[in-house]
């Protein structure tokens, strides 16, 4: 196995759904409950730290950076992994 272009776009795309899994909070599964603080949670880089724009710091640059990937991708990735899967399974 080298270092081609293959294996490159391959870590790009397992990256990508690194971030995408990444949560702030989950939903408790008791009504009325609060939501159960995630990773992201835990380690203090949630959305209402960042702001949204309104902090420059590298630290809100990231949190804004990895909320704008789940939401951007989560749709595209299944049908960009689904055909992965199938170019691994084939021709791979």
């Amino acid at each position: 196995m080298g270092f081609s272009i293959g294996t490159l776009m391959e870590a790009c795309l397992l990256f990508v759904n690194g971030l995408a899994v990444l949560q702030d909070y989950s939903p408790s599964l008791k009504p009325g409950a609060p939501p159960v603080p995630r990773f992201l949670a835990n380690i203090g880089w949630t959305a209402d730290e960042s702001g949204y724009g309104k902090d420059t710091s590298i630290k809100g640059k990231l949190i804004t950076f990895v909320n704008a990937i789940r939401t951007v991708t989560r749709v595209p990735l299944i049908g960009v992994n689904i055909l992965t899967i199938l170019y691994l399974i084939f021709l791979g």
